[in-house]
Order: C-alpha cells, then sequence, then structure tokens
C-alpha cells in the first residue's frame, strides 16, 4: 500500500471494525487483545556483548525470543516497528540477589512476632528461630508490588528472589519482572538456599556466631540423615522408614550438589566467617552483598565462588543547615591529615573537618571496591537488595568513576551475572535464539543524561516514561496543557505529506479524513505533563500508537506503523476545546 494513501487505508480498514464494535452487545465489550507478538527495533546501535557492537543493525522479536540480530535484517510484516537511529540496545539487566516482588513486613508484625518468647528460647520452634530453608519464595511473590516496576524501570529484566526474614529465610527462584500472577514471575524454580548472619530476637541463636553454629548443627544432621534416606532407598528391606523433617530435608538437594546456598554478608568479619564455615563443610556456595570486601580479595581468589556485589554505596551525610554545594568526596579526603594534633578543646572545628575526611576516605573504598574485584580478575554480578532502583545508575556510574570499566559493569549487569546463575544460555547477550529481554536506551548506557526508553521482558513490551513527564506540573504562570479541540495532522511520509482530522474532548477522541464517513475511535488516550499518547487499532497494520508533545497551539511528535516504523507527525490546533 502506496505511504501516500496512508491514512485512507487505515480508516478504510478500521471502519468495519468500528461498525462492528457499534452492534456489539455492550455487557461482551472487552480489551482488544495484542495483535502481534512481534518486534523490529530498527537501524540502532547494539551492544551484543560487552566489547562486540554493530553500529547499525536491527534487531527483530517474535514470540518472546530474539528471532534475528544484525545489520542486514529483513523487517517481517507483522512486526510492530520501533525506529532505533538515535537509541542503543543493551541485554537486559539480571539482579543477582534481590527481595524484589516481596513486601517488608510490617513493623507490627514484626514486633508481635518478637514479643512471643517460647517456654525454652534456648531451643525455639525453627520458625520462630528463624529457620525456615523450606520456604518457597513463589508463595510469597506479590506481582502488584511497586519495586517490580522500579526495578524494570532501571532496566532489569529478570532477578534472582529470596524470602526476606532469618538465619535460612528459604529457597530462591528466577523470576521475569513482569506477570499478573506469581507463576507468570517464574524463569526457573527452587534454584538456591538463602542464608544469612541474622540473629533470632530473644532465642537462639541471638548471635552471628550462635548462627554459624546452629547452621553447622543443621547441616550435618542433614548430611545424617540424607545417607539414612539414600540406604533406605538402595535396599529397604529389614530397615525402618528414616522420617521426614522439612527442615532438613531442604539441604538435601544442597547435599547433592544440585544448588549452591546464597550467604549475604555485610562486611569483611561476615566474609571471614562465611568463608570458614564453607571451609569446614564443603558445600556449594555463593556470595552475595561483599561490601566490605576489599580487604578479602584474596582469600576470595582462592576461593572461586560466584560473587554479587551490592550496589547499596554508602552516601555522604547531609547538611542541612549549610544550603551550599557540599565538597566532593575526593576534595574531601584530600584534606585528610593522618597525624593531625589540636592545641587545645576549643579547637574542635579542626578534628570535626578532619574526622569528615576521613570517613570521605572509607567511603571512596566502598566505591573503589568494583574496581579491586575487577582487577583481580574476579568475575561477579550486581546484587540490588536493599537499594533504592532510583539511585541505581547513579550508583553504577560512581563504580565506574573509581575504577570499574564500563565493560565490565556492562558484563556484570549482563553476560558475567547469567554466567554466574548459569542462565548464559538463554539470557545475557543480544543473540538469535536468546529470550527477549532487552534494554534500549537514548545514549551510551553509563552517560549521566542517558534515559531508559523501552524495556522488553520475555518480549513483552514496557514503554518507560521519563520522570519528567511523570512529576512535572506547570508553573502558575503557565497554563496547563490542554489537548481538547480540532487538530489538522500532517504525517510526513517519502511519498508526500498526508493529512488527517483529530477530535479531542474530555478524554476521549477520533482521528477521520476526507475519505472516510465514518471517524475511528482512539484508544489509551491519555495527556502526561506536555506529552500526549494515543492509538488505535486496524486488522491491515495491527496496533498504531502516536506520541506528541504539546506546544501551544502546535504539536510535534511521531506515528508508529507496523511495518513502516516511526514517520513524523505535526499538528495545528484549528478549533478551541468545546466548554
Amino acid at each position: 500500500m502506496p505511504l501516500r494513501t496512508f491514512w485512507l487505508g487505515i480508516f478504510l480498514v478500521a471502519l468495519p471494525n468500528a461498525l462492528q464494535a457499534q452492534n456489539r452487545p455492550a455487557e461482551s465489550a472487552s480489551p482488544l487483545p495484542s495483535v502481534t507478538r512481534t518486534y523490529a527495533i530498527t537501524q540502532a546501535r547494539i551492544v551484543v556483548a560487552p566489547g562486540h557492537i554493530i553500529p547499525r543493525g536491527t534487531v527483530v522479536l517474535r514470540n518472546g525470543l530474539i528471532e534475528a540480530v544484525g545489520p542486514n535484517v529483513r523487517v517481517p510484516s507483522d512486526a510492530f516497528v520501533i525506529q532505533g537511529d538515535s537509541l542503543v540496545v543493551y541485554a537486559g539487566f539480571i539482579d543477582g540477589l534481590s527481595h524484589v516482588g516481596i513486601p517488608a513486613p510490617k513493623r507490627d508484625d514484626e514486633s508481635r512476632q518478637s514479643a512471643q518468647r517460647p517456654a525454652n528460647p534456648g531451643n525455639p520452634p525453627a520458625e520462630r528461630a528463624g529457620i525456615t530453608p523450606e520456604r518457597d519464595v513463589r508463595l510469597l511473590l506479590k506481582p502488584d508490588d511497586p519495586a517490580v516496576e522500579q526495578l524494570r524501570r532501571a532496566g532489569f529484566t529478570m532477578a534472582h528472589v529470596v524470602p526476606r526474614e532469618g538465619m535460612l529465610a528459604g529457597r530462591g527462584a528466577f523470576i521475569f519482572l513482569r506477570g499478573t500472577s506469581a507463576d507468570e514471575m517464574i524463569y526457573r524454580h527452587d534454584v538456591s538456599l538463602f542464608a544469612q548472619l541474622e540473629p533470632a530476637r530473644g532465642v537462639y541463636p541471638a548471635t552471628d556466631m550462635a548462627v554459624l553454629a546452629r547452621f553447622r548443627q543443621l547441616y550435618r544432621e542433614a548430611a545424617r540423615r540424607h545417607r539414612l534416606n539414600s540406604l533406605y532407598a538402595t535396599n529397604p528391606s529389614g530397615l525402618e522408614p528414616p522420617p521426614y523433617d522439612a527442615v532438613h530435608a531442604a539441604f538435601f538437594s544442597v547435599l547433592e550438589g544440585q544448588k549452591p546456598v546464597y550467604f549475604y554478608t555485610e562486611d569483611a568479619l561476615d566474609l571471614h566467617r562465611v568463608l570458614a564455615l564453607h571451609q569446614e563443610l564443603n558445600f556449594p556456595l555463593a556470595l552475595a552483598g561483599l561490601a566490605g570486601s576489599f580487604d578479602v580479595i584474596e582469600k576470595l581468589r582462592h576461593t572461586n565462588v560466584p560473587l554479587f556485589l551490592t550496589l547499596d554505596l554508602p552516601e555522604a551525610p547531609r547538611d542541612t543547615a549549610n544550603k551550599a554545594k557540599l565538597p566532593s568526596d575526593d576534595s574531601l579526603a584530600a584534606q585528610y591529615r593522618p597525624n593531625l594534633r589540636v592545641a587545645d578543646y576549643r579547637n574542635t572545628e579542626a578534628e570535626l573537618q578532619n574526622l569528615k575526611a576521613r570517613q570521605a576516605l572509607e567511603r571512596i573504598k566502598y566505591y573503589e571496591t568494583a574496581g579491586r574485584l575487577h582487577a583481580a580478575g574476579l568475575r561477579f554480578g550486581f546484587a540490588t537488595r536493599d537499594v533504592d532502583p532510583k539511585k541505581i545508575a547513579t550508583h553504577l556510574r560512581t563504580l565506574v568513576k573509581y575504577g570499574l570499566p564500563e565493560e565490565a559493569a556492562l558484563a556484570a549487569l549482563t553476560i558475567d551475572a547469567a554466567r554466574l546463575l548459569g542462565i548464559d544460555q538463554a539470557v545475557g547477550t543480544v543473540e538469535p535464539g536468546k529470550l527477549a529481554n532487552l534494554v534500549i536506551t537514548d545514549g551510551p548506557l553509563f552517560d549521566e543524561k542517558t534515559r531508559i526508553r523501552y524495556v522488553f521482558v520475555a518480549g513483552e513490551r514496557f514503554e518507560i516514561q521519563g520522570p519528567q513527564a511523570e512529576t512535572q506540573r506547570p508553573s502558575p504562570e503557565t497554563p496547563a496543557p490542554v489537548a481538547d479541540g480540532s487538530w489538522t495532522c500532517t504525517v510526513s511520509s517519502p511519498d508526500g505529506p498526508v493529512d488527517g482530522t483529530l477530535r479531542i474532548h474530555q478524554g476521549s477522541g477520533t482521528l477521520s479524513s476526507s475519505a472516510l464517513p465514518q471517524p475511528a475511535t482512539l484508544e489509551n488516550l491519555r495527556l502526561q505533563g506536555q506529552q500526549l499518547s494515543f492509538g488505535f487499532f486496524t486488522s491491515a497494520f495491527g496496533h498504531v500508537t502516536a506520541r506528541l508533545t504539546l506546544t501551544g497551539q502546535t504539536a510535534e511528535g511521531s506515528i508508529d506503523v507496523p511495518g513502516y516504523g516511526s514517520l513524523p507527525l505535526r499538528c495545528q490546533r484549528t478549533e478551541p476545546p468545546r466548554r
């Protein structure tokens, strides 16, 4: 169909659908399903893997998988096209350890649990002691947890999710950051056993050392029970069936080497203790957190276990009294005087400034940890547990600033994380046959001005609205943009301009042409700040979407048509809003 007849073709096809909708009973009306699971990102810069870049190419996604990648890929006729001449395509980010999708317990619930002191605090029930290794994270997942969307907006498409509370919190799973049910979110189930040095409150184990002792006791007893089960399975004749216990049985797959224990550590002392426990018991281990790992790098090199470094970086205290811009950590650290001595107690200001400089030096150690791990030849992924998703991009740039190469940072977000989790055959790079998990940005990933535009999770597209568009409020001097009224619109196509008329009134609208006796109804009409978006469905083109930026009496943007790509769209208001 020639592009000159673009509007005519759309309206002639849309007309029968509109007439059918009018004849359909109102109670049977339902949202139209997605007409295609095929997408094409064209003319984009494609980062296939760290260090492997296609300067200008096309990525085709079909049915949740990457179908084709390259500079000369043909765009399928049924594809929803994203014009990517100003975009960069990366593999979707992978979170090595997180609680995303599991809301934090209310403080009242924690207080009630702590107040329930058992009859024998030295030997409390397993759950009261924080020992629930049999607990399944799938039963805790809440798809509507706001953290799921927040982490996805930061570019993450998959996460290794574990339960929250206790020294042995339960069994983890790999999940997609999408879906309306826990089952839809699960990619791979029962992949880990999660442990942490979290003492119980008011009962045993109430200290870090007690947690380690309890873990050791449980593991050895589980090994004994596992041997009994193996003997009985080999020849049950003459033997009484071994008793079943859910807590100890949860260790059996660890004892068989089928999954690791993920230990979360807060500092270097935690690391030393967990590594000593691992050396003693020789169980499959993965480490997350690693905040103080700059002090134990040599020990980590010889241990050779999967590592997931926290993105929760220390932040300088805010000076609320002084409104002036605070000095950077680098400038503060340069002022540190290790041998400072003051004449008397009245010269406290010099000591205070030296203390701030010392604190800045300590923060820099944490910023440099990723670079030091990389320099030592250690591969690692990232963990977002306890991190504000809105700060992730800033923290990643901080790690790069303090010694982590950009390629290594990208690898830790993608292919290295996938390898350490054992899922690199399915995700981690932009290659045919892998899951359609992508992050699409409008510039280089670690540039401060770069914004994520789209995230694909298993082929499902999420358009990321910029924070400015979501939070923008018109100033008192500037009236709020109004989309209502009549607009004459022109699409610029290679065959010449194509005209149409847009009419909007109180949240609904139509699109019409002189060639069309019946206007087409707009769907998903939305005005956020100055950004107007809408769509409409046709059987010939699928779902067509448009985005416009309103400036007074004009509006400029683009219209995305499957099979044609993104075409420039300009509108001029011809009639004011109706009152």
